[in-house]
């Protein structure tokens, strides 16, 4: 039986991309696993059709949620809310029933002796595909309709194809495919010295898996590096004299590290294990040594000349020099559209920095009855091409050339648009004129009459006699004094805003894990958000893991989520035995869980964009994580660890007053930001 399933996505497994991997081996593996590895996969399928959601990634969001049909049926779980999602996308009842056949064909086989099951399991399958067939060709005889319609006729007639093939070829086939499996590799680290910066890998990686090559243009020299990795913590950027060092992670599964320079000059790329060094070479650190001597020898024959008011004039004069080149420098700093995030209307950019309305062009044209306007800007764009549909409108995000992002609003009727540039954003929003005056009035800022009919409950981590995380053994600094006080900061902040605020504690007293969402889901809260502070795994870490992280609830992706999920679930020992696999299954609704993604990003955004204006901060990024008191929130929820209490100069730091006033007022602008975008 379980060669239907295989043998149903042969073809389907042409049509998707983005999540091929986690697919492919789930149609290999899922019906043989047992009941806790079958756990495992329906929590990765909806981890990736949150993915897919968020990517605006149609055709994959299809093909996770026809498996999501199938896990849900071997699981005992009400599949109707993926059914009506696939029948909204175009899919047919018909092929819905089909892959909820396909579990309970396989529960009636197996309390059959092993003998019949292998001459009745044939006959069944060509009764299946023959009624299949007649469906088909019942559908055939129909008027066509939407091309989704006609992929699924095509989908139907290849399965009965490949049904009367040789099946024990397929097995081979199957089991020789289910033996390729790749780790997925993680960029843990990044640090910079005097010659270049070093990478830290948590396996090897091998020549042949990366890819460099180089763009020289005028004045634009650049030597790019792709390799399959994930990135840890987000966009890095590094940089020297003469030239820059980037670390990104170009798309899902490709991580880009780019070398920017005015004039081409030699790069040492070293891998050794898991360790990726990018060097000049030492002609060129040879060459700058030799610069800043030979520099350095000329002030000093010039300054024995001059006399003092002389040496005080020139200070001042240097000082001057510097700040007109430092003004020149960010001035021809490259501009990075960090992501594109799609709203009501239209689509906002999210900048590496300020973008000038002089510096947008826009013209329009029509082509075929295809109304067009494009607008351009110098810039580029992080990851691939991006496409979102408004109905009959589009809006496409892409790099035209090097040096230049395109935004192409495309739609069959002559339309009008917004522009709004604003704090590192550039929102392109189509405009009606029916809705004119709707859309301008979203603009405005958040009123008092809004803010005061939304509940926000702030969770402070530990308390009493769990002291949470200690910045040393003698506990000089205890994370449940510290969270406490930024919690309470924070429900001042908003309070200020016209926010009605509750707090699951507001003085040293331990309160179990399910007792905290509980009381949020009492109030009806519409936000939940819990205070943490976080902690390196051992003493040789203490010095190096350090960043500020904000968390929704998920299954974790990575060690690194893992680890900060095992240290908060420790607090409760009793909570383990409260949350039953089947209640984490029923909890780990999709909308809540697309919310929380949101909000966190909202919220991470905002307090890099304010603790950095004071404080050099490392970004520790949006992550997913299974957090017990995340579990069972009702409403958007997310877990924020400030920093690592062990790390000797960020445990104070976030211990500092005037650190959780700034920290407390980026969190409030992620707030004000998340309710804004999501009205």
């Amino acid at each position: 039986m379980p060669k239907i399933l295989v043998l149903f996505f042969i073809f389907v497994n042409f049509c998707f991309g983005a999540f091929e991997n986690e697919l492919s081996n789930f149609d290999k593996n899922f019906i043989n696993a047992n009941n806790q590895e079958q756990v495992k996969f329906h929590h990765q399928l909806k981890s990736l059709y949150i993915q897919s959601v968020i990517q605006d990634d149609e055709k994959s969001k299809i093909e996770v949620l026809k498996r999501l049909i199938i896990s849900s049926n071997a699981l005992n779980l009400d599949d109707k809310s993926y059914a009506n999602e696939l029948e909204e996308s175009g899919v047919k009842q018909n092929v819905i029933n089909a892959l909820r056949e396909v579990i309970i064909k396989l529960k009636d086989e197996k309390s059959k002796t092993s003998t019949k099951v292998s001459s009745k399991n044939d006959t069944q399958i060509i009764q299946a595909s023959n009624s299949l067939n007649k469906k088909n060709k019942e559908e055939q005889a129909k008027p066509k309709q939407i091309k989704q319609n006609e992929i699924e006729d095509q989908d139907k007639k290849i399965i009965d194809k490949n049904l009367t093939k040789n099946i024990n070829q397929n097995k081979q086939d199957t089991n020789s495919q289910s033996d390729i499996k790749k780790d997925k590799i993680y960029i843990l680290s990044s640090k910079k010295n005097d010659q270049g910066v070093e990478l830290s890998l948590n396996s090897n990686l091998k020549k042949e898996d990366i890819k460099n090559f180089i763009l020289d243009e005028k004045n634009n020299f650049r030597y790019i590096i792709d390799f399959g990795a994930i990135l840890e913590g987000g966009r890095k950027k590094y940089d020297f004299n003469d030239y820059s060092i980037v670390i990104s992670q170009y798309n899902p599964k490709t991580t880009r590290i780019v070398v920017y320079a005015k004039e081409r000059f030699p790069i040492n790329f070293k891998l050794d294990e898991n360790k990726i060094s990018i060097l000049a070479t030492q002609k060129e650190q040879e060459k700058k040594k030799n610069s800043i001597q030979e520099k350095s020898k000329q002030e000093n024959i010039i300054d024995k000349k001059i006399s003092k008011q002389e040496v005080k004039s020139r200070t001042t004069e240097k000082k001057q020099i510097q700040n007109i080149n430092e003004k020149k420098n960010q001035k021809e700093e490259t501009l990075y559209v960090l992501d594109v995030d799609k709203v009501l209307n239209g689509v906002v950019l999210n900048l590496s920095k300020d973008v000038d309305e002089k510096e947008i062009n826009s013209f329009s044209s029509k082509e075929q009855n295809i109304f067009r306007h494009i607008i351009s800007f110098k810039g580029v764009l992080e990851g691939s091409r991006k496409s979102f549909s408004f109905k009959q409108n589009t809006i496409t995000v892409a790099q035209y050339n090097p040096k230049t992002i395109r935004i192409v609003l495309s739609g069959p009727k002559e339309f009008q648009f917004t522009q709004d540039v604003s704090d590192k954003t550039l929102m392109i929003a189509f405009q009606d004129s029916k809705n004119t005056t709707k859309i301008n009035s979203n603009k405005s800022a958040l009123n008092s009459n809004f803010r005061s009919k939304k509940l926000i409950v702030i969770d402070a981590g530990h308390g009493g006699k769990d002291s949470g995380a200690l910045s040393d053994k003698a506990g000089t600094l205890k994370e449940k004094n510290i969270v406490l006080d930024t919690a309470l900061k924070l429900g001042n902040e908003l309070k200020k805003k016209g926010y009605k605020v509750l707090y699951t504690r507001s003085t040293d007293k331990f309160i179990n894990l399910r007792d905290r969402t509980k009381f949020a889901n009492d109030k009806k809260a519409d936000l939940f958000i819990s205070i943490h502070a976080n902690a390196a795994p051992n003493a040789k870490k203490a010095k190096s893991a350090e960043g500020v992280e904000t968390f929704f609830l998920s299954p974790a992706r990575s060690e690194r989520s893992k680890k900060a999920a095992e240290k908060e679930n420790q607090g409760d020992f009793e909570e383990i035995n409260y949350f039953s696999k089947q209640s984490i299954l029923n909890f780990l609704n999709r909308e809540k869980i697309i919310a929380s993604n949101k909000f966190a990003i909202d919220v991470q955004k905002n307090i890099l964009s304010q603790v950095r204006k004071k404080y050099k901060v490392v970004d520790g990024g949006v992550r997913e994580a299974p957090f017990w008191v995340l579990v069972g929130a009702q409403m958007p929820a997310i877990l924020i660890e400030i920093g690592y209490i062990t790390h000797p100069n960020e445990g104070k730091r976030i211990a500092n007053k005037n650190f959780q006033d700034t920290l407390a007022k980026g969190i409030v602008d992620g707030v004000e930001s998340y309710f804004y975008n999501n009205r």
